[in-house]
């Protein structure tokens, strides 16, 4: 199924883009329905070359380790771009993800989004903007396990669910990873 222009306007990504320039990309969308516990990707498959965009529901990003040991790397609400490897470099996919609820994923083939981004600067700031934050989380997340002690993880994640757009009080497993003292794992064997 395509995504309607109306839909791809209510993207923070593209809300910068002229409705030409969302009618261009209209043809070449794919929105892919994905059931509770489909997995979407698995960790080392090739990536076709596409933006992924979570459209709706939830997905969660994990890693799994041959011993078994599942490491939840964070959770994706919609709007959140996933498997950035597959904009920049032909690199598979570095984690599996898993729609944890019946959700919609949004793909725009590279070359199309390249072409749309020589007319919309802004597009690749916006691009430049997400990933910029994502590295900053990421930062943030890695100084935390290395140097700051549970109660304090505890009292940032509070304060950062109190302060969440829309009251949405979902602690994503990711964030229950910062309270203890490593990456939240689960064992399956």
């Amino acid at each position: 199924m395509k995504a309607s222009v109306e839909q791809l306007a209510q993207l923070p990504l593209f809300m910068a883009c002229q409705t030409d320039d969302l009618e261009h990309l209209q043809p070449y969308t794919q929105l892919l329905p994905y059931l509770r516990q489909e997995i979407v990707m698995h960790e080392g498959d090739p990536l076709p070359a596409k933006l992924y965009i979570l459209f709706s529901g939830l997905l969660q990003v994990q890693k799994n380790a041959i011993t078994g040991k599942e490491t939840i790397l964070r959770s994706l609400r919609a709007g959140d771009i996933f498997a950035a490897p597959s904009l920049f470099s032909d690199q598979p996919s570095p984690a599996t993800v898993v729609a944890i609820e019946d959700c919609q994923v949004l793909t725009i083939p590279r070359d199309i989004l390249l072409e749309t981004i020589q007319h919309t600067p802004e597009l690749a700031l916006r691009l430049l903007v997400v990933l910029n934050q994502r590295l900053q989380q990421l930062h943030n997340i890695v100084h935390g396990l290395v140097s700051e002690r549970a109660v304090v993880r505890l009292a940032q994640l509070s304060f950062a669910t109190w302060h969440r757009p829309n009251n949405d009080w979902r602690i994503a497993p990711c964030q229950v990873a910062l309270l203890s003292d490593g990456p939240q794992h689960r064992d399956y064997l």
